[in-house]
């Protein structure tokens, strides 16, 4: 698995709002079920399913239909809200992860560069040695002696 810090990130992507929440899914509920409710109430359907309903629960219902729609704008402003700031947070670490991926990579660079000039200042004859290379080579041979050593 790859680090964050040795690739190059994708840059976020700004979105509309963020997931719907369960109060948010709880409110909708309700405000389609309160809308259907009076929907039906308003046409008077034919089977007598909402004859016997008050104007004072009806006035309810309204009223709930109402509250919910406000509710459900309100819910879905804070959650544009919350986008815009979830996007804007991850815009400046994005910034900053690239800012230190190029900085390592032209730390890179300049270490190749380096060895090319090391390389070609010594007209190409000898070869250059990465001296991690040479510590982990006298590592390798203390071992091999000590374990020949123990036979």
């Amino acid at each position: 698995m790859a680090s964050r810090w040795n690739v190059m990130q994708n840059k976020p992507k700004k979105k509309r709002r963020t997931s719907l929440d369960l109060y948010e899914f709880c409110t909708f509920i309700v405000f389609v079920t309160l809308g259907s409710i009076g929907l039906m109430i308003l046409l008077k359907l034919p089977s007598g399913t909402f004859d016997h309903v008050s104007d004072e629960r009806n006035g309810i219902i309204g009223l709930g239909f109402l509250l919910s729609g406000l509710a459900l704008i309100k819910f879905d402003t804070s959650a544009r809200r919350r986008a815009n700031e979830k996007f804007d947070y991850d815009l400046a670490e994005y910034e900053l992860i690239r800012t230190k991926f190029l900085e390592m990579e032209a730390a890179k660079l300049e270490l190749q560069k380096e060895y090319s000039i090391q390389y070609m200042s010594n007209g190409g004859n000898t070869i250059v040695v990465d001296p991690g290379e040479i510590e982990s080579k006298k590592d390798n041979e203390s071992e091999e002696d000590s374990d020949s050593a123990e036979e």
